[in-house]
């Protein structure tokens, strides 16, 4: 392949690691998902294709269990949990954490906002163990694990890693922990796993590479959010081609996203303790392409990726967020089928929805959000976006697959009020 692999190294040598990479993707090791040719070619989904049903859960509205902003939603076999999340400058939200039955009635919170033992000042994270019902809640002085039903447990010190803020923590098995930095003043480590106790079990080092002839430094020198996937964590940096999951302690490569010229430009191992640097066009954009977010399911990942803008781009709806107007063009959804070995880029529906059109129920666009193990994955529809989009004229538009559950979502359309909660929606994978 002409590109040249720009990756972590799980060595401290660090063109040695290099090397074994562009081998191990070359030698067909590992797959190599094609987004570079999907580009400008997008398609259209249909959720029948990866679903076998979709169950909707609107969740109980009160004055205790009021969800706002951009809601982040997590699941385990019997229960939603899900927190508000909107977040200025790094400055963690003082917002609660509502915990939901698959019914949508409202049980409890996962602690309290406050400075007092068992609260938390800001949720930065929160995370599930997967070995048993406990909930964890990353905040900016510790981290403190709770019972399903709020009862607190206990609480322990983050790792100390000097000026760096450790981010994107995930319970990996056995009491250890992993957390990722961004690469800031030339330090060497980009992964930390830890204890209970905040000591460092083992620090992973990060390859770094910068564009000698750009004076423009950037910000995309962190990892996306960790995700889990038949009990192993996945990591992934913004800038980096490489996908890879813990074994033994120890980052190992999975899969490798061709960017193809659009891949982050290789330069020279900034050695002299600068942030990384990007080469910006003129109009303050990019020409490299990066993957902001994956979920990881048996067959499929499902992703969105950052499209330069010389690509065209599937038309999408405008949206706004805090009162400011959001074009969301620049994102496109993207499926990888890991057994077939196929990649498609997901193309707008005639209302210019991003995701898989609902040819099930009849109801909005869906992509998931979350993967809650045993085929279940979950999305958030909020209340506005319903009672505007679904119609008549929405509704006659789509081929529907499940007659029984569009006549749920219609009932369930005509008892919502503008300002309840939002729905969950929860598929069951083919």
């Amino acid at each position: 392949m002409k590109k040249i692999l720009l990756t972590l190294c799980i060595s401290v040598s660090l063109t040695g690691c290099s090397l074994k990479k562009s081998e191990e993707k070359s030698e067909g090791k590992y797959p190599v998902i094609d987004v570079v040719n999907s580009l400008g070619k997008y398609q259209r989904a249909y959720c029948s294709d990866y679903f076998s049903s979709i169950e909707l859960i609107p969740l109980e509205t009160n004055t205790n269990s009021l969800i706002g902003g951009e809601p982040v939603v997590l699941a385990n076999d019997s229960l939603i949990f899900i927190c508000s999340y909107i977040s200025y400058n790094f400055i963690p939200p003082r917002l609660n954490i509502h915990v939901f039955n698959y019914l949508g009635k409202y049980l409890n919170k996962i602690g309290a906002i406050g400075q007092g033992p068992g609260e938390y000042i800001g949720v930065s994270d929160f995370f599930l163990n997967h070995e048993k019902p406990t909930v964890f809640v990353h905040d900016p002085r510790s981290i403190l694990e709770y019972e399903c039903n709020g009862q607190f447990i206990g609480s322990f010190p983050k790792p100390n890693i000097g000026e760096l803020s450790l981010m994107n923590i995930s319970y990996l098995e056995n009491d250890i922990f992993m957390g990722s930095v961004s690469y800031s003043y030339g330090n060497r480590f980009k992964y930390f796993l830890f204890d209970r106790t905040g000591n460092i079990v083992k620090e992973i080092p990060g390859c770094c590479f910068y564009d000698a002839n750009s004076q423009l430094r950037n910000g995309l020198l962190s990892t996306i959010n960790i995700f889990r996937l038949d009990r192993r964590l996945y990591v992934k940096d913004y800038i980096n081609d490489t996908l890879y999951t813990i074994v033994d302690l120890n980052l190992q490569p999975v899969s490798f996203f061709d960017f193809g010229k659009y891949a982050y430009p290789l330069g020279k191992i900034n050695s002299e303790g600068q942030k990384e640097i990007m080469p910006l066009n003129n109009d303050g954009t990019t020409n490299i392409m990066k993957i902001n977010q994956i979920i990881g399911t048996p067959n499929h990942y499902f992703y969105s990726i950052y499209v330069p803008p010389i690509f065209p781009r599937p038309k999408a709806r405008t949206t706004f967020f805090l009162g400011i107007k959001v074009a969301g063009e620049a994102d496109v959804h993207g499926i990888y089928d890991i057994e077939k070995d196929v990649n498609i880029l997901l193309d707008t529906d005639r209302h210019y929805q991003k995701g898989l059109i609902n040819d099930i129920n009849g109801g909005l666009s869906f992509f998931p959000r979350y993967y809650a193990g045993n085929d279940v994955v979950v999305d958030i529809w909020q209340v506005e976006d319903m009672k505007e989009l679904l119609t008549e004229d929405y509704f006659a538009s789509l081929p529907i697959k499940d007659p029984q559950a569009h006549l749920k979502l219609r009932e369930l359309l005509k008892n919502l009020k503008d300002d309840d909660n939002p729905v969950v929606v929860i598929a069951k994978l083919k």
